[in-house]
């Protein structure tokens, strides 16, 4: 039996009628807990809303450009169907095609962002030695226009940052090394 939650807008603070500028997952879509699910910016601040709990999208109730307040109803999501497709085995992901000279290395760019350039990182998201999973955000950038989070091209492991917080990047820079032999093996230890 599947339960539906319906995930409605948290407190946000004193904001209201906040547009939705981005709706990042649509009907069909399997979601964790805190992956984001739409983006709302206001004349001060943009903000991710996170999925409550682990689930696939139903149905959605908003689209862009939508104006939301504390308590709108984003969307529909099945949360025990992700219960039961979690007992079985998941397929291996492979690894990333671009390999470094031992074969197991990836230096991850930052891919295409428009015609942003010398963009601001106000945020890096994980450290050397953290394990992260395809599509997982690894910093945030912020233009004077949008904040964007880029994510990991494959599972890994982070082996070297090669950013800080207020470097200011441009498409094909590069962000950071990651190991995707060091996923598995960390996969295979535990």
């Amino acid at each position: 039996m599947s339960q539906l939650i319906e995930v409605k807008v948290p407190d946000i603070g004193d904001f209201k009628n906040i547009p939705v500028i981005e709706v990042l997952v649509k009907p069909g879509d399997k979601v964790e807990k805190e992956d984001s699910l739409i983006t709302l910016e206001s004349d001060k601040a943009t903000m991710e809303i996170p999925s409550p709990a682990d689930g696939v999208v139903r149905e959605l109730r908003i689209k862009v450009g939508d104006k939301v307040s504390k308590g709108a109803l984003i969307l529909e999501l099945d949360s025990k169907e992700k219960a039961k497709s979690a007992d079985k085995p998941r397929p291996e992901r492979s690894a990333p095609e671009k390999t470094g000279s031992n074969g197991d290395s990836v230096t991850v760019p930052v891919p295409d962002i428009g015609d942003f350039k010398e963009v601001e990182v106000i945020e890096i998201l994980v450290k050397p030695g953290d394990a992260v999973a395809k599509d997982q955000s690894l910093i945030t950038l912020e233009s004077d226009k949008a904040t964007m989070e880029i994510p990991a091209p494959s599972d890994g492991v982070v082996k070297e940052l090669k950013i800080k917080v207020g470097d200011k990047v441009s498409k094909g820079a590069a962000i950071l090394e990651l190991d995707a032999k060091g996923a598995e093996k960390k996969a295979a230890e535990t």
